[in-house]
């Protein structure tokens, strides 16, 4: 029995040799980015706004490490309800009542969009550069979970935790329990959308969740700033990238600082 437990031991601690510490992993914190697909940017729903959170995005992949990363993306079929060209008569823009799948007596009003995110097309696609880094971070530095929402064509989903009725959930939240998750960092598209209801569906889940404002975006500053104040009132605090940087510095910085002093 001895010498088995003692094999054990050796074995552990040569594997603990065998994977470096990680001075830029953020314990317990997961990076959400939420919809940045090619449709929200420069393909059928387009929006000049949405560029400008790219580096941002690319600088939380490519200089922190986190255990859990989740990239979530509407995976909408052809008829979706949300498309204006599954409602005969109606344009993008215009809204409907539908009932709820589970309670018919129930009505919600839908938004009507352009056709996007249709899987298997461009628009569905994560923005190449944001695309890129997950390839090579995933299975390597951090697991990656791609959220493909929306699928039921009868009902929409902001939420990467679950849709708008709460009738279908996504495994988001049993996944970041099983990497022990306590604090989601937000960002992507739209604030006042996706972004939107991915953070209050983490409040009312109990995680701590922190909203990157330079990492989001809306179609409009108005939208943003409308979508911001209604998240803060949720208890969502909402940083700008450097300010979240200054107040969760990494090991690596913090051994530079003292350093420095």
């Amino acid at each position: 029995m001895r010498p088995y437990i003692l094999s054990c031991l050796i074995a552990l601690i040569s594997l603990r040799g065998a994977i470096p510490y990680s001075s830029k992993l953020h314990k317990n914190t997961a990076l959400a980015i939420i919809d940045v697909q090619n449709d929200f940017i420069t393909g059928s729903l387009a929006n000049p706004r949405a560029p400008v959170i790219l580096p941002k995005i690319y600088q939380l992949l490519d200089n922190h490490e986190w255990p859990f990363i989740v990239a979530s993306q509407d995976w909408h079929p052809r008829d979706h309800v949300s498309f204006a060209s599954s409602h005969p008569g109606k344009v993008a823009g215009d809204s409907v009542n539908d009932s709820f799948v589970d309670t018919p007596t129930k009505i919600e009003t839908q938004m009507l969009y352009a056709d996007h995110c249709v899987p298997e097309t461009w628009g569905a696609q994560i923005e190449r550069g944001v695309q890129t880094r997950l390839h090579l971070i995933e299975g390597y530095q951090s697991p990656v979970n791609y959220i493909k929402k929306a699928q039921d064509h009868r009902v929409d989903s902001y939420s990467a935790f679950a849709d708008n009725q709460y009738h279908r959930f996504t495994t988001l939240h049993s996944e970041l329990g099983l990497h022990s998750i306590e604090t989601l960092i937000v960002t992507g598209l739209l604030t006042n959308a996706c972004v939107r209801g991915t953070s209050i569906d983490g409040i009312k889940l109990g995680y701590e969740v922190v909203l990157i404002e330079d990492a989001t975006e809306s179609t409009s500053a108005e939208d943003k700033a409308a979508a911001i104040a209604e998240l803060e009132g949720w208890g969502v605090q909402v940083l700008n990238l450097t300010d979240w940087e200054n107040a969760n510095p990494t090991p690596s910085k913090l051994k530079r600082g003292e350093r420095e002093l």
